[in-house]
């Protein structure tokens, strides 16, 4: 037989042993696929605790506001939450994106700071560092909710000013939302200081009026408010405030909820600072640096909470829904996955099979690179 008619056979034959096995691992595959089940994720408990506690906070926010008598733009505020403030408002720093805010109001993103709360290795007690503004009202509640079922020690400092579309009511700041849900033991979780938030955390950009606003929300919720020179004065400020919280202990953890400029340090830093979970921001040429920056630098893991449609892609959220979710709704909590002992059985006997066809055939040299046929050699006769 000739050698080419041989090469064609054995390569034949191996495409088609390949082709076999290729569509064997493909139904195998599908098989897997079609018997994911759902399961819980780790923690599960612990983080459907802390969404309950969100949305328990939701519940007494939104009876608060109808025994208030406030008016909720149900056109933007389809839930009712009451948690969607004005567009515009006297303590309006920045503009504000509706479908981001629709977004945060889940009180299931409290099983998401969980979950970043266990990566970073927390446990009960930890202290935290904590800074957060108005912008998000939701993922404050979540924040929240997250540190009371972890029994946490968090410092809180929060920006008073807001965007569009967040808790920019004057007459009902983040700061009012927090004591009614001080007052209802639904928290024990309070700011410990305030800054006016805006531009160079000093309120600028907002009226002598609104920064009047910002100044009353903090009397009557009895929170100190901060008084800063400029930007890197505010900086400095919240570092040493931080500092003298901690009663000597190491912050296990810095969260910074929302864009709040000294936190960031700089507009110019967003792009640089990814959400969720950091152990290690890296070296960068920082315009300035925040607080976020500074206790990164310091070894301290950092949740930054932003970009708010893409960590709810992430974590299996609904992205701008009409409905305020239940509690435990989210691929944080239940995911559907492979069933272990089924995947362990498939991969087994593919690898056994793939043995039993594969290794006979490289005993033949069947994927052995065919010879082609030599040259006949020199008969040892001397050419001259």
């Amino acid at each position: 037989m000739e050698v080419g008619s041989l090469s064609w056979r054995l390569d034949n034959r191996r495409k088609w042993i390949l082709l076999g096995l290729a569509v064997l691992a493909l139904l195998l595959q599908s098989l897997l696929d079609a018997t994911r089940a759902p399961m819980r994720q780790r923690d599960y408990e612990l983080k459907l605790q802390a969404a309950e506690y969100a949305a328990e906070a939701y519940r007494v926010l939104q009876e608060h506001r109808q025994l208030d008598f406030a008016e909720v733009d149900l056109l933007n505020d389809p839930a009712g939450t009451g948690l969607i403030g004005p567009e515009f408002s006297q303590i309006t720093n920045a503009q504000g994106n509706l479908e981001s805010k629709l977004t945060s109001l889940n009180p299931n993103w409290a099983g998401v700071v969980v979950e970043e709360f266990r990566r970073a290795g927390l446990q009960q007690g930890d202290p935290v560092a904590v800074a957060i503004s108005g912008s998000f009202p939701g993922l404050n509640i979540a924040l929240f909710g997250a540190l009371e079922a972890m029994r946490l020690r968090p410092v809180v400092i929060t920006s008073v000013g807001a965007s569009m579309w967040g808790a920019n009511d004057p007459d009902f700041t983040w700061l009012d939302m927090e004591q009614v849900l001080f007052d209802a033991g639904v928290f024990t979780t309070r700011s410990s200081l305030a800054s006016y938030g805006g531009g160079d955390d000093m309120g600028r950009g907002l009226s002598p009026t609104g920064r009047s606003f910002i100044e009353m929300a903090a009397e009557r919720n009895g929170v100190p408010l901060m008084q800063s020179e400029n930007i890197e004065d505010a900086i400095t400020l919240r570092m040493a405030f931080y500092e003298e919280q901690s009663r000597g202990r190491a912050y296990r953890c810095y969260v910074n909820v929302g864009g709040g400029l000294a936190s960031l340090g700089s507009g110019n830093n967003r792009p640089a600072l990814p959400s969720g979970l950091t152990f290690d921001l890296g070296p960068h040429n920082w315009s300035r640096k925040g607080t976020l920056v500074l206790f990164s630098e310091r070894g301290v893991p950092v949740v930054h909470l932003l970009r708010v449609q893409t960590l709810a892609r992430d974590n299996g959220l609904p992205i701008s829904p009409d409905y305020l979710a239940l509690p435990g709704e989210g691929d944080v909590f239940v995911k559907n996955m492979y069933r272990f002992p089924l995947a362990l059985v498939v991969f087994l006997v593919y690898a056994g099979l793939c043995v039993l066809i594969l290794a006979p055939e490289v005993s033949r040299g069947l994927f052995d690179k065919i010879p082609r046929r030599q040259p006949p050699r020199n008969s040892g006769k001397r050419v001259t």
